[in-house]
């Protein structure tokens, strides 16, 4: 599969994040929680790359009688679009720092409208290395995406946290963009444990936009976004919506019942279970008799 030469269009430098902005954002997270974004970005790193094999193409003959062929490589680029309803660092370099581990060349994000940066999402992109990062409008996105589409480059448009309707107006016909909308329903539940603690203002800082239910142990919790339901286990579990926070003993037991399970040690880290690897690789496929 050959690879197009790929460049954003230069006119989205008029809505780049000035580089003052970033510097007072980094000043203004202290050491303690740029390492837990720290933490995240090692972790995704290792978890999606860096791969030594960016691209291949491999030839099977079957005992079918048949041959085929696949060739895949990277997508050309990759668009990372998020609203001002995203507040979680955590959640956005799970978004972001994948398709960089993966072999993409040309990463931007993208956040739609709003006003002031929150600053541990300015601190994330800087401290995962991610350089282009830009303000627009959903209509400017879109015209980026065409012109993107137009000149043949292929791209992975993820949509984080947009909601589907927002979503659909970035999305037209095309194949040479693959869009993938990964939602978060903004409710998490957590089992403290006495032996094996949370560290719940770190969830706080990583997470400022979801809603805790804390089951288990009682323990001070921090002022918004967190409330205390009992220490019945079988109620934890029966609440799990989707994501759960469980200490490694009871993982065996909340995996039946959650998508997304983090324990003690992971409060700064988030991923996005649909979102493989092989998310930003663009394959093609033969079928032949003979050489």
């Amino acid at each position: 599969m050959q690879k197009t030469a790929c460049e954003f269009p230069e006119w989205i430098n008029e809505f780049v994040v000035d580089d003052e902005v970033f510097a007072r954002a980094y000043d203004a997270v202290p050491d303690n929680r740029r390492a837990l974004l720290k933490t995240n970005i090692a972790r995704l790193f290792e978890w999606y790359g860096p791969s030594r094999r960016i691209s291949g193409r491999e030839a099977v003959a079957w005992r079918g009688g048949f041959d085929s062929v696949q060739s895949s490589a990277p997508a050309d680029y990759a668009v990372v679009v998020f609203d001002a309803n995203l507040a979680s660092p955590a959640r956005l370099l799970a978004g972001v720092v994948p398709p960089l581990a993966c072999g993409v060349e040309n990463v931007l994000a993208v956040r739609l409208g709003g006003d002031e940066w929150p600053e541990p999402l300015l601190t994330g992109l800087e401290l995962a290395g991610q350089e282009l990062v830009t303000d627009m409008s959903l209509d400017r996105v879109k015209g980026m995406l065409e012109e993107m589409d137009a000149s043949g480059a292929t791209g992975v448009v993820l949509g984080l946290e947009l909601g589907q309707g927002l979503f659909r107006s970035l999305r037209f016909p095309t194949r040479n963009i693959d869009f993938i909308c990964l939602e978060c329903d903004r409710e998490a539940v957590l089992w403290m444990d006495t032996d094996e603690p949370f560290d719940l203002d770190g969830l706080a800082f990583a997470h400022p936009d979801l809603s805790f239910s804390v089951h288990g142990a009682e323990t001070a919790l921090p002022p918004e976004g967190f409330r205390c339901e009992g220490n019945d286990f079988q109620d934890f579990l029966d609440s799990i919506p989707e994501v759960a926070y469980a200490p490694a003993s009871r993982v065996d037991e909340v995996l039946d019942r959650a998508r997304l399970v983090l324990g003690p040690g992971q409060e700064g880290c988030w991923v996005w279970p649909r979102l493989r690897p092989e998310s930003f690789q663009f394959q093609s496929t033969a079928w032949t008799i003979g050489a």
